[in-house]
């Protein structure tokens, strides 16, 4: 397996508020793969396809994102 550079667009205050989420998500992916956990392509996928589809994590999310 490979890693690959992904940019994409986030909403954000300012320039270092992005930054900040970038280095948040990087910390994220590094944290796992210490621990022997691969952050793939195929899981992010899955994962953001499906987070709607349990009642509870839908809730939790919308009401962190509100």
């Amino acid at each position: 397996m490979q890693g690959y550079e992904i940019t994409l667009n986030i909403y954000a205050e300012n320039e270092a508020e992005a930054e900040s989420a970038r280095k948040s998500l990087i910390g994220f992916i590094s944290e796992h793969a210490k621990h022997g956990r691969a952050v793939t392509g195929k899981k992010i996928c899955t994962a953001v396809s499906r987070w709607d589809k349990n009642p509870l994590i839908k809730r939790k999310i919308i009401d962190f994102l509100k």
